[in-house]
């Protein structure tokens, strides 16, 4: 019977094959035997999945006559749930009589002649729990228990549960009991119905496993591992041995960007919660439904405590849709399915008008070998089509280079270190990257937040003993920090902190400016856990002294520790064919930042497999320039002042020096 569609699909395939004589670029292979020539289906495992793509669009199957064969990729997905809204809706109240309870009940007629999985009710009310009882009719009189004593509930926070799974089957009419014996009735305005789905997709279980907690004020946060990337995850259940609760969370995602930095993105968020009813029924969820494909390995769950304690998460575990390849096997023999080429280009198969004929053509159920590495496998070169070479360059005004250090020629990162800004314009106009005499364009990276440990000492003041000062000696000076940050021992207090620094102006008198202030209060939160110092200071250029002081007014001093400065760290991205001598240049604030070409690949450079190059000590090539109209020792314009100045002074004297008696 499927001879037919088998015959369409070889036939598409082998039109569509094509060999590639340069695979070179896939760093993985699998094994497939396939032991008859027709349809086959191959079920990916996890490393698979994790060596390729999130897209999957890496992958080729390779026949055993070397030939690229045409696949689809089937992925298993749940049906969206069918809802409708039941008819003939009724609400009565019971009364509490001796043998009965105070209760609500609702009737409704189903309206369909399908299964039905499940029941939701609809309630104005912002705040109540209750229990409810479901019965079931085929023919309005008689009437069967489906569910009894279920839970349901609506808080403030926005947590509800107001939809009641039953056992699958087909009632003309239901009968809901809600009972009233903890709390008043609350209004009901309508039932919807929720149809049986289609058969349920097949999942697979997948491990997770827990790293340790971090608990701030008010939050839990759980980062969940994962065995592999590029799962398509069906949902995510926890393990949490609190009998009560009820919080808010949110789940994201944790991925690696071109610049190495860390990024979250949102996958969902919703409520967890474990409620207790009457006569000890209790309902729980603590199911996440993800149901899409996640490019990472690592999640974080950040759970919103309040005031409560912090749950105890004890595990977690979850679910997968299998991922398959299918295609039609001209041959018998060794198959090879080639993996992990992140440049590989999207494969443009014309079998996607096939995938319903294909879907039920069957096939043979395989499974592949274990993931191992290609023996040919060599890295593709990065942006092959660019020249890296730029113009040439007159360096007589650059004060300063670093001799670049790199193993090989390709794309490489260079991180700017302390001395490198210190000593560079304040916009990083000057740096240049020069091999043989030329300019090797580059592009700057999203900066790395670092950290430069200073050396600190406390500084009383006599003549303001209420205030505290800090000396803060930094190992260089002019540092674009962003931030200053401090512990301190002492439990209790709020204090206003500001830094301040010495300037001079090019005449050489000196005044105090203000870099930032902010107030500070640590209060030890019962856990141990407490806030730090954190004071903003936008990137200035500081001196290599600062001071750091507060007003204690009233209170003793505290004491502060451990001070650290945070600065941006710019990364270096170029592209280098040579091994000759690389250097970077910088320390010329007259000259204007450079244009490069190379801005119009921007994506792909920064895409690229980096290589990180290390800076070698600074040479000073000749000491920086001087203003012209600045005043200093060895300045041409003070000696000119003092000879006017003693000029002037001998005439004054001259005058007053009486005359001589004729």
């Amino acid at each position: 019977m499927k001879t037919p569609v088998t015959l369409v699909l070889f036939a598409c395939g082998m039109a569509l094959a094509a060999p590639q004589p340069d695979r070179r670029a896939w760093q993985w292979e699998q094994g497939v035997v396939v032991p008859a020539a027709g349809m086959v289906r191959l079920e990916l495992p996890p490393p698979t999945l994790n060596a390729s793509r999130p897209d999957l669009a890496d992958m080729r199957l390779i026949s055993p006559a070397g030939v690229e064969t045409p696949y689809l990729v089937e992925m298993q997905q749940a049906a969206s749930a069918r809802e409708q809204r039941a008819d003939d809706f009724k609400a009565a109240l019971v009364e509490s009589v001796p043998g009965t309870d105070a209760a609500t009940v609702l009737e409704c007629a189903t309206g369909t002649g399908e299964a039905i999985q499940a029941v939701t009710l609809e309630s104005p009310a912002r705040e109540f729990i209750k229990s409810a009882t479901i019965e079931g009719s085929r023919d309005g009189t008689t009437w069967q228990s489906l569910t009894s004593r279920e839970v349901i509930f609506r808080q403030a926070s926005g947590a509800e549960r107001l939809r009641i799974p039953l056992a699958v089957g087909v009632w003309q009419r239901l009968r809901i009991t809600v009972s009233d014996v903890r709390s008043t009735p609350i209004a009901f305005t309508g039932v919807n119905i929720t149809l049986t789905e289609s058969a349920p997709p097949e999942t697979v279980e997948e491990t997770v496993s827990l790293q340790p907690t971090a608990e701030t004020p008010g939050s839990t946060r759980l980062t969940l591992d994962f065995s592999a990337a590029n799962l398509y995850l069906a949902d995510l259940k926890l393990e949490i041995s609190d009998p009560v609760f009820s919080r808010n969370f949110s789940l994201a995602y944790l991925t690696k960007l071109a610049d190495g930095q860390t990024s979250l993105t949102p996958v969902t968020k919703g409520f967890l919660f474990r409620v207790l009813g009457d006569h000890d029924s209790s309902a729980e969820q603590l199911n996440i439904a993800i149901r899409q494909r996640i490019p990472a390995q690592q999640f974080v769950l950040t759970l919103s405590n309040g005031d409560s304690p912090p749950l105890h998460v004890t595990g977690a575990s979850a679910r997968c849709y299998p991922t398959t390849l299918a295609w039609h096997a001209a041959e018998p023999g060794n198959w090879r399915l080639l993996t992990g080429n992140p440049k590989a280009a999207i494969p443009r198969y014309d079998l996607a008008p096939l995938r319903g004929e294909l879907s039920k053509a069957g096939g043979q159920q395989l499974s592949p070998s274990p993931l191992q590495a290609k023996a040919d496998f060599q890295v593709a070169p990065a942006l092959p089509g660019v020249d890296p070479a730029g113009a040439t360059i007159d360096l007589s005004k650059w004060t300063r280079r670093r001799a670049v250090q790199v193993e090989a020629p390709g794309v490489i990162r260079i991180e700017l270190d302390p001395t490198a800004l210190a000593n560079s314009h304040s916009q990083l106009s000057d740096l240049r990257l020069v091999q043989d005499g030329r300019q090797i364009p580059f592009l700057l990276e999203n900066a790395k937040m670092c950290m430069l440990r200073a050396v600190m000492a406390e500084r009383p003041d006599i003549k303001r003993p209420g205030i505290t000062r800090w000396q803060i000696t930094l190992p260089l000076g002019n540092i674009p920090v962003s931030e200053l940050m401090a512990d301190s021992p002492s439990p209790l207090f709020t204090r206003t902190f500001k830094a301040i620094a010495e300037r001079k102006d090019d005449l050489g008198n000196a005044w105090l400016e203000t870099l930032g202030s902010t107030t500070w209060t640590k209060a030890t939160t019962p856990d141990g856990q407490s806030s730090s110092l954190t004071l903003a200071l936008a990137g200035t250029r500081l001196p290599a002294e600062i001071w750091l002081e507060t007003d204690n007014g009233d209170n003793p001093p505290i004491k502060v520790e451990n001070i650290r400065l945070i600065y941006a760290a710019p990364l270096l991205v170029a592209k280098l064919v040579s091994t000759a001598p690389l250097f970077l240049y910088y320390g010329n604030p007259q000259v204007a930042a450079p244009a490069y070409d190379l801005r119009l690949v921007r994506n792909e450079l920064l895409a690229a497999d980096k290589q990180t190059a290390t800076l070698g000590a600074e040479e000073v090539l000749k000491p920086d320039a001087v203003k012209p109209w600045a005043i200093t020792a060895g300045s041409p314009w003070l000696w000119a002042a003092l000879a006017l100045v003693v000029v002037a002074l001998l005439a004054i004297v001259a005058r007053l020096l009486p005359k001589p008696q004729q």
